[in-house]
């Protein structure tokens, strides 16, 4: 079914309402949390869109190039934002399918700073309005 002329958005929705969730892996300085000041309100926007998916269900990834001792200090940056956290560089632990190895996990959506921040954050906040619409009308469409 076709939800949104674009392909990105139609294919995110198409899994939203399919598995009831999305998978999102999310960078972190500069993506939700701001490292350059300048740059703190996108930070905040971010935020707050992943604050309300997480009312339509995720799983929240934390996909981060931080390592050792900075892993745990990401995640209490991150639910101190009232974000729930998944899993940080690895695979929520009920996720039985095939991806996530070799270091990749696998996301419906990443969310990152140096990835096209404003593309996938229209993507996700179109695909956030189209699941709310279909669910507040009873829609059961895939």
């Amino acid at each position: 079914m076709r939800h949104h002329a674009n392909f990105y958005t139609n294919r995110l929705v198409t899994e939203w309402l399919k598995n009831g969730k999305i998978i999102i892996g999310c960078d972190l300085d500069d993506t939700i949390i701001p490292y350059n000041e300048e740059i703190k309100d996108n930070c905040k926007k971010m935020v707050n869109l992943i604050l309300d998916c997480q009312k339509e269900g995720i799983v929240f990834l934390i996909n981060t190039a931080r390592s050792g001792p900075q892993l745990k200090r990401a995640k209490e940056q991150v639910e101190s934002l009232d974000i729930v956290v998944h899993g940080v560089n690895e695979m929520h632990p009920e996720w039985n399918r095939p991806y996530g190895i070799n270091g990749k996990i696998y996301a419906n959506i990443f969310l990152d700073d140096r990835g096209g921040f404003w593309d996938s954050y229209e993507t996700l906040s179109n695909a956030l309005a189209i699941v709310r619409e279909k669910r507040k009308d009873g829609s059961k469409d895939e």
